[in-house]
């Protein structure tokens, strides 16, 4: 019971991440464009991240007058421009992926162990020579999807409707993440046949670990 009880919430948390991003999208395009929802889904993730700092963070109190301000600044945006929503979704879209590139690129630089190599030997051990060059040549792979998210986005909404730049940023995210993985899964199987075999759930177990060591070193 308890594997189906955790695949269930799991799945619970994917769709209501999904039927986020499809409200945000309808409310961005104007499809569903009442101003009580528009800032209900401004509000939605500002107390998810609230309800994190005070569960987990070291550090209660700028956090949260940081999300404090993020909301009263999308609040006035949103009833003075109509605007709020839009850039509270464009910002979180861009601080997301900026993170990630930061996070897997600063580990390419010379002396550091790339990130992903980190992961492979946290789950597998032991590395051969060729799994080491392989997965470095994997977390440039994501630093490159990571700066095409940023850049797409940016042109997108620069010079694309908005409903376009909101499609790309909403209804195309996790689909081009899921995408992203499998591509790699498929050329592994097929190019690296000898390598190893990792779930994308494993991957997810090594990120959140590896993050959550780094986050108890900073602190210490």
């Amino acid at each position: 019971m308890r594997p189906a009880a955790g695949w269930a919430c799991k799945a619970l948390v994917v769709l209501a991440l999904v039927g986020y991003q499809v409200l945000v999208h309808l409310a961005v395009s104007g499809a569903q464009a009442g101003t009580s929802l528009r800032l209900l889904l401004i509000l939605l993730p500002l107390l998810a991240l609230a309800f994190w700092v005070v569960a987990r963070s070291s550090s209660k109190t700028p956090w949260l007058a940081a999300l404090l301000v993020a909301g009263v600044l999308a609040y006035l945006l949103e009833r003075h421009e109509s605007m709020g929503l839009v850039a509270f979704n464009g910002l979180s879209h861009a601080v997301a992926y900026l993170f990630l590139l930061w996070y897997f690129g600063h580990t390419l630089a010379d002396g550091a162990e790339p990130l992903i190599t980190r992961f492979a030997r946290r789950v597998h051990g032991t590395l051969t020579p060729t799994m080491e060059a392989y997965t470095r040549g994997l977390t440039v792979a994501w630093c490159v999807f990571f700066a095409v998210q940023l850049l797409a986005s940016a042109l997108l909404y620069l010079f694309a409707a908005l409903d376009t730049w909101s499609t790309f940023v909403n209804l195309l995210n996790l689909p081009l993440l899921l995408l992203m993985f499998l591509g790699e899964w498929a050329y592994r199987v097929l190019r690296h046949p000898e390598h190893p075999k990792v779930s994308i759930e494993q991957a997810v177990r090594a990120f959140i670990s590896d993050s959550a060591f780094t986050n108890r070193n900073e602190v210490r």
